[in-house]
């Protein structure tokens, strides 16, 4: 019965074939050069198909590391701005006085650990907090662009409300001009913005730079925004001018947290402008 089952008969007839392939591939390799150079190949491709998964795998992992220098050197580069513009705005006096021009802003870097583009009131939290130095208000930028604005802190994290909100918007200047209007995100696509209030007769061209204002205790000034799409006449006498944003939030995974270092003293002048200051 059972030598006549064709199961049995299917994989007595199997493992007969791959004993026989075995056979024959070991005598062909010990009988020919040729042959074992061949099978020597094989071998050595799928281990250096191997070898490069294993390396491409550690490259991925490394990359990580290579984020995190990034980022040390774009902070190295935004304090030595902030230094370029302090001792290019001291007067003569000053330098004859050999007087040292402090830093209007000084930066924290922080890794983000958790970021929203798919709603109308997008956030991101931050790992660093009220024990880093981060407070409420302070604004937080990247290389190329706004992010956002500190909502809330605890002791190591914090909550931004992110620039993809349409609650949100920034003093932005159109470089070529120096006229500036809020930008604001409409909601729409997470790579465009909406520069508005713009005077009708105001020149720019498409492919114009946009950077923020300086405007704002939040922002230090000149940070690239994005370039000028299109623009269209609103009330007959302004420009809504569409901003093709250079930040990606989809790709967004470290910032800096701006610390204005003359806020208090900003604070207490707005804070005099509605009654007298002494």
């Amino acid at each position: 019965m059972w030598g006549k089952s064709p199961v049995i008969k299917f994989l007595s007839t199997l493992l007969l074939f791959l004993t026989l392939e075995v056979i024959s591939i070991s005598f062909i390799s010990s009988e020919s050069i040729f042959q074992q150079a061949k099978i020597s190949g094989v071998v050595i491709k799928l281990k250096s198909v191997m070898d490069g998964l294993a390396s491409g795998v550690k490259y991925y992992f490394g990359l990580q590391n290579v984020n995190e220098m990034l980022v040390r050197e774009n902070l190295r580069l935004l304090r030595e701005n902030e230094r370029l513009k302090a001792f290019t705005n001291t007067d003569v006096d000053s330098l004859s006085l050999k007087i040292s021009p402090s830093e209007n802003f000084s930066y924290i870097p922080a890794k983000i650990i958790a970021n929203s583009t798919n709603k109308l009131h997008n956030y991101l939290i931050l790992n660093k907090g009220r024990v880093h130095g981060v407070r409420k208000d302070m604004g937080v930028i990247s290389a190329v662009g706004v992010v956002g604005v500190i909502s809330a802190v605890s002791d190591k994290y914090s909550y931004v409300i992110s620039f993809l909100n349409i609650n949100q918007s920034v003093s932005a200047m159109i470089k070529s001009s120096g006229t500036f209007g809020p930008m604001i995100w409409e909601g729409r696509r997470s790579d465009y913005a909406m520069l508005k209030e713009i005077p009708y007769h105001i020149d720019f061209m498409v492919g114009d730079t946009v950077v923020t204002s300086g405007f704002s205790s939040m922002f230090p000034p000149d940070i690239p925004l994005g370039t000028i799409r299109k623009s269209s006449v609103t009330k007959g006498s302004y420009n809504n001018i569409q901003v093709k944003l250079f930040q990606n939030f989809n790709s967004l995974h470290y910032v800096n947290i701006v610390v204005n270092n003359n806020k208090d003293e900003l604070d207490f002048i707005q804070r005099g402008s509605n009654g007298s200051v002494r």
